[in-house]
């Protein structure tokens, strides 16, 4: 994958509700797992596959999803790992580069202070 200039990304996995604490139990079981969000969400599509008639009537399917963030390096094998563990489960993963992260008031060792970036600050070249 591609490392963006902060050198992290976010991982989204939008997974059944069943499987919500198999998810939960797995990430806190990682070796490489620092911490994760969770929240319900709905997911929208033209495909039907997998929905209940209820569910094709509202055009929505209840979700669960987790953002986990991590360095660039770690993704692939955590994907693997995934894959692995929730292959055939119906779960939904995208991973996004992050600019920037962390807690607010700590300055991060790892973004460039010196580098040019545009007018939303967000780095050049």
């Amino acid at each position: 994958m591609n490392e963006a200039h902060y050198g992290e990304a976010l991982i989204v996995l939008n997974v059944p509700p069943n499987l919500e604490e198999a998810i939960v139990d797995w990430l806190l079981a990682r070796e490489d797992g620092g911490g994760f969000t969770s929240f319900p969400v709905f997911g929208h599509s033209t495909r039907h596959d997998g929905l209940s008639p209820a569910e094709q009537v509202s055009g929505r399917q209840r979700r669960q999803q987790f953002q986990v963030q991590m360095k660039y390096d770690a993704v692939d094998q955590f994907v693997d790992d995934a894959r692995k563990a929730f292959g055939n489960a119906g779960v939904h993963f995208w991973v996004v580069p992050l600019y920037a992260g962390g807690r607010l008031g700590e300055r991060s060792s790892d973004a460039a202070t010196d580098q040019e970036s545009d007018d939303l600050g967000i780095p050049i070249g």
